[in-house]
Parts: C-alpha cells; structure tokens; sequence
C-alpha cells in the first residue's frame, strides 16, 4: 500500500473557541484521513497556542477500535464530546464479537497482561473469550491479529500476528517542528499547500509521473494553521524549497478564507484522483 501522509500544526485549532468546536474538527479531520487512507498523520509544533495534547488523544481515540477503548483510554474531561462524532467505520474498527470458522478473522487486539505459566501474552480482542499469544507482548500495545483457532486450553483463541493488507488506520507522531518531519522522511512527494503556490493543474503531471512510476511512492501533503500560513513557516525554519511542490488548493476561492478541516479534505481529494487515475 502506498504511504499517503499529512502534517498538521500543533496549533490548528487556534481559530476554536470551545471543546465543541475543537472535537468537530478533530472529528472532521479524522474523516478525511480515514476516507482517503492517509497512513500517517504528523503534528508538528507551531508557534501560538496550541493543543498538542488534545489534537493527539482524540486523533488516536478515534482511530482506536471502539471495543479496545476502555483498556487505553481512561476517563478524561477532553474525551466527554468524543462520542457525538460519527465513527470511522474503517476495516479495523470490528463491530462482530462472535467468531465465524468460515470468516477470515483479522482484528486489532491489546496486551492486557502476560502469563507466566502459559508463557503466553492475554490479549483483548473485543470478543467473549480473550486471545492467546506466543512471546512477551508489552500491556497496553495494540497488535493485529489473526484467530487460528477458537479454543486453547478450551478457555482462549490462538493467535498470530498478522500485517493487514486493508486499510487499518492512520499512525500518529509529533514533531518539534515541520523541518524535522521534512529531514527525518524520504517522501517522494512533498506538497506544501499556500496560496502563494501554483495552482493544482500545473502540478499534475509532475506528480503523476512520479506516482505512476513507482507503485510504492509515498506523499506527504502539508497544512498549515487557520493564521498561519506554510509560508511563513517555511521561511522561520529556513527550510528548502527546491524539492517541494508548493500548491494553491483554491486558486478562485469564493470565501475569504479556507478553514483547515476544508483544505485537508479538499486537498485529499485532488490527490486521490491522481491515485485513482
């Protein structure tokens, strides 16, 4: 599966006023990665003020399977919203607690302790029986899994690891700033969104012929904040722009401004017909 990755400033709900607001965002901004496979979500520290922590719970909240919720995410006042936004509906996220032999079952489990006489890691896996699993398995990491077997010791399925061919979700990681993901990433494509960029169309066929050569190639699509721009961003990092595409998502907008939530899905969009093409 080819990586398709965004980065997000730390301060990109600087334009939100209440918690309401902030977890629609979120939730909005979750959508669209979800919608458009986006692999790897990265938040990068911004100047302003910013809510690194809020913007990385409920990223990694929402992207979480409903049924391994409660042994990751304890209580928090910043979560009480979280459940008025619609669910991802991703591959990962099961819905099914029994198991089905005639069924390949392929789902995400957490380590909830490790047993010392089986010599066997516990594993949630949001089903009537826990899971089995050979080796020391860290308590509280999420692992894929498949079910071999329904009975072990006639109490636990057996499992295995597994590495989904699905879409499985996004990964989430935080930067100290945009010129450390830039320096630390070997993206094929690095778009940089600003109105002070060309627009799309003269871009294409430099980035389809990228794509299209290489089954593998990955992309990294930029967004800066709602008063920030890229631009700005760019130039106090004294990073490099010879290899970046810098790209005006909407070269004849109609409104004075473009809220962030609009530019990830908008932006996603344009670059999925490319994948799609």
């Amino acid at each position: 599966m080819r990586e398709l990755a965004i980065a997000i400033p730390s301060n990109i709900l600087e334009d939100c006023q209440s918690l309401s607001e902030k977890t629609h965002k979120l939730g909005i901004i979750a959508r669209a990665a979800s919608i458009f496979k986006v692999t790897k979500i990265h938040v990068y520290k911004n100047q302003g003020i910013h809510d690194k922590d809020l913007i990385l719970l409920l990223l990694r909240y929402l992207v979480t399977p409903q049924y391994l919720r409660k042994n990751l995410f304890p209580i928090k006042k910043e979560l009480k919203l979280a459940g008025t936004l619609p669910p991802l509906r991703i591959p990962s996220h099961m819905v099914n607690r029994n198991y089905n032999p005639d069924v390949i079952n392929i789902r995400d489990g957490v380590c909830i302790r490790f047993d010392n006489k089986l010599n066997m890691s516990i594993i949630d896996i949001g089903m009537h029986n826990y899971g089995i699993l050979e080796g020391n398995i860290s308590v509280g990491g999420i692992i894929t899994v498949k079910i071999v077997s329904q009975s072990y010791k006639g109490k636990y399925f057996l499992l295995q690891k597994i590495q989904p061919t699905d879409y499985w979700g996004y990964d989430l990681t935080y930067n100290n700033s945009l010129k450390d993901i830039l320096s630390t990433n070997n993206y094929n494509v690095t778009v940089i969104t600003s109105k002070f960029g060309s627009d799309f169309n003269s871009n294409v066929k430099l980035i389809s012929e990228e794509i299209k050569n290489n089954t593998d190639s990955s992309i990294l699509i930029a967004f800066g904040s709602p008063k920030t721009g890229l631009m700005s961003v760019i130039s106090r990092e004294k990073i490099d722009k010879s290899n970046l595409f810098l790209i005006n998502l909407f070269p004849n907008q109609g409104v004075e401004t473009i809220r962030s939530e609009e530019a990830i899905m908008a932006g996603l969009s344009l670059f999925n017909s490319l994948y799609s093409s």
